[in-house]
């Protein structure tokens, strides 16, 4: 049975200020960029932390602290720790979720690259993420109207279309981020749960996308 590329699709869940997502952002960003122009790249939010119930508290704060140091160094990615001096804040990733939502909607082409932009604005440069401020800074960065981005923010349709993402998610199985997912037609693959260097996940998607049958999988990177 011979595969179609036009039939093959590449879907990464993630959740920007999820940390591990932040850690693998070159990684996504590289794949992105390589084979948007191949097969369908698709982003799907995940909702890690969703609602009112998750404040920084000191306990957190250190907790967080030390997470962020080790993914920092097996990563490389740079993170600023102002963010943890603010207790009593709100850890909700909603909003974050929402706003690469609403830029898919608007540009579905740069939902990859403002991503990591929101990312890197908790991460490395301590920015609200309960505030609509980095999300409209990040929209006109990438070329799109702050009012315009900012409608489609609140809109409640994409309030509801985000929350179709974490449930998509979950229903396929998905409980940790980052994960990437390969379809071939009707069928599903997965490339990687949870945090993987570059070198480890190229080879097996390159084989996948350049194969010419469906039996053909990428090797689960765990």
């Amino acid at each position: 049975m011979t595969s179609d590329p036009v039939n093959k699709e590449i879907v990464y869940i993630g959740d920007p200020m999820c940390s591990w997502c932040y850690g693998f952002s070159p990684v996504i960003q590289h794949l992105n960029n390589k084979h948007k122009h191949e097969v369908k790249m698709t982003l799907v939010v995940g909702g890690l932390h969703v609602g009112d119930n998750c404040i920084t508290d000191e306990k957190r704060a250190e907790f967080l602290r030390h997470h962020w140091e080790e993914i920092s160094e097996r990563s490389g990615q740079p993170f600023s720790y102002k963010s943890l001096e603010n207790l009593g804040w709100l850890y909700d990733t909603e909003p974050a979720c929402r706003s690469v939502v609403a830029v898919r909607k608007l540009e579905p082409e740069k939902a990859f690259p403002y991503f990591a932009t929101v990312q890197s604005g908790f991460y490395a440069d301590a920015k609200d993420t309960n505030a609509d401020d980095i999300y409209v800074e990040a929209a006109e960065q990438h070329g799109i109207d702050g009012a315009e981005f900012l409608k489609t923010f609140h809109d409640e349709a994409t309030k509801q279309e985000t929350f179709q993402d974490f449930n998509w998610s979950r229903s396929m199985g998905v409980t940790g981020y980052p994960t990437v997912l390969v379809r071939d037609g009707e069928d599903w693959a997965a490339l990687t749960f949870g945090y993987q260097p570059l070198e480890a996940l190229e080879g097996p998607l390159e084989g996948w996308v350049r194969a010419g049958s469906t039996s053909d999988e990428p090797a689960v990177a765990n």
